[in-house]
């Protein structure tokens, strides 16, 4: 995932240069859950598994290969598993993720995010009156 500029600051200088790069050489460049290789592209059947068409490239390299699915290409991100401070950058608490992995680990996280931010929001207009009543 990409990180939100506001949240840059969070995460240690060397983020880029060393622990990602640490991270990568530890997956062997491929994601730690469902080991699909950084660059493929390929497409998703409908139970989540990957078939790769190419083992890296662009996607539109293979734009004329129908296959009724839309064609992907795997970019693996670091996520933080166990504890999501980004400051916490211990091996044990990184994985090398595709998207798909990523967002399923994320899920959870998200709607949990999305819950707060309706309560929030319902929260603030209870300060103000109904003026349509």
């Amino acid at each position: 995932m990409p990180i939100k500029p506001e949240n840059l600051a969070r995460y240690p200088a060397d983020w880029k240069t060393v622990v990602v790069p640490r991270i990568r050489a530890r997956s062997g460049n491929r994601c730690e859950q469902c080991s699909v290789p950084n660059g493929a592209v390929g497409y998703r059947e409908d139970n989540g598994s990957f078939v790769m068409l190419h083992a890296a490239g662009t996607v539109g390299d293979w734009e004329g290969h129908h296959t009724g699915y839309k064609l992907i290409k795997i970019v693996l991100t670091v996520a933080h598993q166990h504890d999501p401070d980004p400051a916490n950058c211990a091996d044990d608490n990184l994985a090398h993720l595709c998207q798909r992995c990523h967002n399923i680990h994320d899920a959870p996280m998200r709607a949990q995010h999305a819950r707060m931010s309706r309560r929030a929001g319902r929260a603030i207009a209870d300060l103000f009156e109904d003026v349509t009543a």
